[in-house]
């Protein structure tokens, strides 16, 4: 490459990989988060009928969601590099 940087294959893989698990992460997260607005219609009635265990399941799904997507906006980085 003229007037830059020439780069082998094993450092532009090194470049994409951490993108690449960034992005599986953030699918995972909004697949999940997804998956509990599903759910979250039938929450109410169950906890009409005394149960909290969807509640928690819900909640705990939701709160992982999240965490995926950050972690893979972290890993993700700039896509403009």
């Amino acid at each position: 490459m003229p007037g830059g940087l020439s780069m082998n294959r094993m450092e532009e893989q090194g470049l994409i990989e951490p993108q690449r698990k960034g992005l599986v992460l953030m699918t995972i997260g909004k697949l999940l988060l997804w998956c509990d607005f599903l759910l979250l219609m039938f929450v109410y009635m169950v906890i009409r009928g005394g149960s909290d265990f969807w509640l928690w399941w819900v909640v705990i799904e939701g709160v992982t969601g999240l965490v995926f997507i950050e972690i893979g906006w972290h890993k993700r980085g700039s896509l403009l590099r």
